[in-house]
């Protein structure tokens, strides 16, 4: 059990008094010596972001030591590290904290079994004598006075790769994840005081992306100590930045997935082979003994600053859109992005509307320091709505208004100049009948190739409701779950679910192997205790039947998950009047009150900060849900519908956490703790139990038919959100 993290004053006083000291430690390995362990991109890197980070959170204790060893300074070999390490456990006193940071190679000694940390001159073949083994950096930790001392390991790299997924060829003993977590279990059992974060789970690998230049784990340490994980007093505590750093690994993880699916839709559409493979799950795991503060730093002071890395312009060339303000609005608040708005009028209209986009793409002010982590990436959001036209000559030009185009040379001209991530948006009303050619072509030409971080959309919409696509558009952002943002894969993927039954002809494309292009950005800023107050005065516990959800919303708060899950399902029954029936049916799920439904929602989302939630379960059904089956012979036996549904309802299961290893889990085994997937909770309790029949290892087709019918209680619910 993970224990609550307290903090106190007395803790903050005595570092900011300088009556305890930090001791802080840091390794990194880009390069090793032995040809036979790979290489790596970024442990230097981390190592220096990490430094820095912890140099500006840690500014305002006197007492204070930063040691630093990477391939860009002082060397990081087992001899220097060793004699630091020995160095600063013999001086520690019994108030002080010390923390170990290493980024590099971990392997499994085959001989010993013992965990080793591998410095530059670390020799394959001879670890032990080499290398810095685990049990005896513990033990280093075990003899010192420190009261609080800290281990945060990097050491599971998958190795080079891109973010397209191409992986380093990795040999099994390079993964020794179940034994440091072994490890270190037992060694947390035996101190209290003892804290050691690992950058992933067992049998899980630790990720680089070269758009965060950093791998992902320490890119987001780098980021919660800036103080993107401080409390509303300004302070950075340990625990508080291991759930920082936990849930923002997940989600990017989850992000990049995301956009691999779009990209990989694009891939088969043209009749590509070569299907990228999504990431696996990496969660970082806390291992800790004891109740108590450990305290990391002070939020250190913002410095102003002149950039912008997020710039808009919305360029309106028919009549004034009903949603250009409202856009402009959700784009500056929630999307971070410096806006513009242009509509065409006066002599000197065209000229300035292609100062304005070449503004808006290629200003000098995207540029941000690459170790500044914590600035977004450099992105534009470009919205033009206009006609698709040909020239007498053959060009093709977007009509904004008489005698004001934008050719398509010229824009394509424009956008391979610019260096930030691109989203380019082409409203065309009027023109699903007559040009639905020339807008497909406008979005194959624009295209800058697969390297170059592009999300390009264009819609031909109907004459008859040419706002059709904008209101489309806006109301996709305004339902975007604030925590976690929208990006563009989102954005595309809502897109086709929302114009699906309509007229529009919607094409996109999605490329970048250096990153996730951020629509949205995610809201990683903690709320101060006062605001948290008024939110909860202000909780909306509306229901259209008279039903009180004031114990619902206590649980949640105290974060009683499995409480909180069984008081759902009474309140579902008790809503829907079938408590005598204990389950909901279809015709019971199709009438329930929105009002209720939303409340629920809403009030799950909150306190589990956008982790559980029946709207969160919704949008993975959205990314899933398909209407081919897989199995042809299922198929057959069933009707592709029933098959479809029945694998749908499997592959939900397995991404939320409610199947392991090809079997449903019982509810009284559910764990709904920090590791658990997003989704995982409200369980649908409420619904009669699926019939789970297996034989010889393949799903019996009565079977398929139950978890079918089944399913469809769950999309039932799924659509009643809407």
């Amino acid at each position: 059990m993970c224990p609550i993290g307290v903090r106190t004053s007395h803790s903050t006083n005595a570092l900011e008094t300088g009556v305890a000291k930090l001791w802080l430690l840091l390794v990194g390995v880009n390069q090793y010596q032995d040809e036979q362990i790979p290489c790596l991109r970024y442990p230097a890197v981390d190592c220096q972001g990490l430094g820095a980070a912890l140099d500006a959170a840690t500014l305002g204790f006197p007492q204070r030591e930063l040691k630093i060893y990477h391939d860009f300074g002082e060397q990081p070999l087992l001899e220097n590290v060793r004699v630091t390490l020995k160095t600063m456990a013999a001086a520690t006193k019994p108030s002080d904290t010390i923390l170990v940071y290493f980024s590099g190679h971990g392997i499994l000694d085959s001989m010993s079994q013992e965990v080793v940390l591998c410095l530059q001159d670390t020799q394959k073949d001879n670890l032990i004598n080499t290398g810095l083994k685990l049990q005896e950096l513990l033990q280093l930790l075990a003899d010192c006075d420190a009261g609080q001392q800290l281990v945060w390991l990097d050491a599971c790299h998958s190795g080079n790769l891109t973010f397209l997924g191409a992986r380093g060829e990795i040999s099994p003993e390079l993964n020794p994840t179940p034994e440091l977590v072994e490890v270190l279990r037992q060694r947390a059992a035996k101190q209290k005081g003892f804290y050691a974060l690992l950058s992933c789970d067992r049998n899980q690998q630790s990720w680089e992306f070269p758009q965060l230049g950093h791998g992902v784990f320490t890119y987001y340490l780098i980021r919660g100590l800036r103080g993107e994980a401080a409390d509303s007093q300004g302070i950075i505590a340990a625990d508080g930045l291991y759930r920082y750093v936990y849930h923002q690994t997940l989600a990017y993880i989850n992000k990049a997935n995301q956009q691999l699916r779009v990209i990989n839709q694009l891939k088969k559409g043209r009749g590509e082979s070569s299907i990228h493979s999504e990431y696996p799950s990496q969660t970082p795991k806390r291992i800790v003994e004891g109740v108590g503060d450990v305290i990391l730093g002070i939020k250190p002071n913002s410095k102003g600053s002149t950039r912008h890395p997020r710039q808009a312009l919305i360029v309106e060339g028919l009549p004034k859109s009903k949603t250009a303000s409202a856009l402009l609005n959700i784009l500056s608040t929630a999307g971070s992005f410096a806006t513009n708005y242009w509509t065409v009028r006066g002599d000197n209209a065209s000229s300035d509307i292609h100062k304005a986009i070449q503004k808006c793409l290629l200003s000098e002010s995207f540029a941000a320091s690459p170790q500044d982590v914590a600035v977004d990436s450099a992105t534009v959001f470009l919205y033009l709505r206009g006609q698709i036209q040909e020239t007498a000559t053959g060009e093709a030009v977007l009509v904004l208004a008489d005698d004001v185009t934008i050719s398509r040379s010229w824009l394509r001209k424009q956008l391979r100049r610019c260096s930030s991530q691109q989203i380019l948006i082409l409203d065309c009303p009027a023109q699903a009948a007559i040009a639905v050619t020339s807008v497909r072509e406008w979005v194959e030409e624009l295209q800058l190739g697969i390297e170059t971080g592009q999300c390009l959309i264009a819609c031909a919409t109907p004459p008859d409701n040419h706002e059709q696509f904008a209101a489309t558009v806006l109301a996709i952002l305004n339902q975007a779950t604030p925590p976690l943002g929208l990006t563009a894969a989102g954005l595309i993927t809502q897109l086709q679910l929302d114009l699906a039954a309509t007229d529009n002809q919607l094409y996109f494309w999605l490329s970048g192997s250096q990153g996730i292009i951020e629509v949205l950005s995610e809201n990683t800023l903690v709320v101060s205790e006062s605001a948290n107050q008024n939110d909860e005065d202000i909780d909306d516990l509306s229901s259209s039947v008279g039903v009180d959800y004031t114990l619902l919303k206590d649980l949640l708060k105290a974060g009683r998950w499995l409480e909180a899950d069984g008081e759902t399902t009474n309140l579902m029954l008790k809503v829907a009047n079938r408590e005598q029936q204990c389950h909901l049916d279809v015709e019971s799920v199709v009438n329930f009150p929105r009002t209720d439904l939303s409340t629920i929602d809403k009030l799950w989302v909150k306190y589990s900060q956008g982790r559980f939630g029946f709207s969160v379960q919704q949008r993975i059904w959205q990314s899933i849900k398909g209407t081919a089956a897989t199995d042809p012979l299922m198929a057959l036996m069933i009707g592709n519908e029933q098959a479809a549904a029945a694998e749908t309802c499997i592959d939900f299961g397995n991404r939320v956490g409610w199947r392991w290893k090809d079997a449903w889990v019982n509810y009284p085994d559910l764990i709904p703790d920090d590791s658990a997937p997003a989704g995982y909770l409200p369980y649908f309790g409420f619904f009669e139990q699926v019939w789970r029949v297996k034989v010889l290892g393949i799903w019996e087709w009565h079977s398929a038919i139950a978890t079918a019918s089944w399913w469809r209680l769950c999309e039932a619910l799924f659509v009643s959100l809407n």
